[in-house]
């Protein structure tokens, strides 16, 4: 990609420096864009890696779809699944009728996974059936439902460790991570501080 259009991304999406690890992965976000691959991206807390799948999704086909954020770390293990996938009314306690989750409101559109290493191991199996299959069924039902989601997914965890402690899928880990982007750390930007 030229270095101008990399300027103008930049400038779009608020992203400062112009260090060739951040080149890259801007330049590595664009293209990736126009296919339906899945994306992980990797870096440290406070590299930006929220920028990045608004990046893919504004570039994509996708673009007029929904795109939902969703910070896995932040929803209760007790109702992530009802978060992502939806329920029936009567699943369980408080559930007083039905509710679509993020990957049936976002079909058609791009979901963005932040910190996707906090997700418990059952909803990472339920997670991987989608994005096999882009098949889901909510908590509470036994119909299956479709969606067409492009996933972004960002972590800071070291998702190999955490395969190796039994804390992540290594199956999952290989879906999610078709094509990795890695956002460097401003300490390894030495000319952009």
């Amino acid at each position: 990609m030229v270095r101008s259009e990399i300027q103008n991304v930049k400038l779009r999406f608020g992203i400062i420096g112009n260090a060739e690890g951040l080149n890259r992965a801007i330049d590595v976000a664009i293209q990736v864009a126009s296919t339906d691959l899945s994306v992980l991206i990797t870096g440290e807390s406070g590299v930006g890696k929220e920028n990045f799948p608004q990046i893919i999704h504004q570039f994509s086909r996708r673009k007029h779809g929904q795109y939902i954020a969703v910070n896995c770390g932040a929803i209760p293990e007790g109702t992530i699944d009802s978060e992502l996938f939806g329920h029936e009314k009567g699943a369980f306690t408080g559930a007083i009728s039905d509710r679509n989750g993020y990957f049936a409101e976002a079909n058609g559109g791009t979901i963005f996974l932040d910190e996707v290493g906090e997700l418990p191991l059952a909803t990472q199996a339920r997670l991987l059936r989608v994005l096999e299959s882009g098949e889901f069924i909510k908590v509470g039902s036994s119909k299956v439902q479709k969606t067409d989601v492009r996933i972004v997914a960002a972590t800071n965890v070291n998702l190999t460790k955490a395969i190796a402690e039994g804390r992540f899928r290594e199956d999952l880990y290989y879906r999610l991570n078709t094509v990795p982007i890695k956002i460097p750390p401003l300490r390894e930007r030495g000319d952009d501080i």
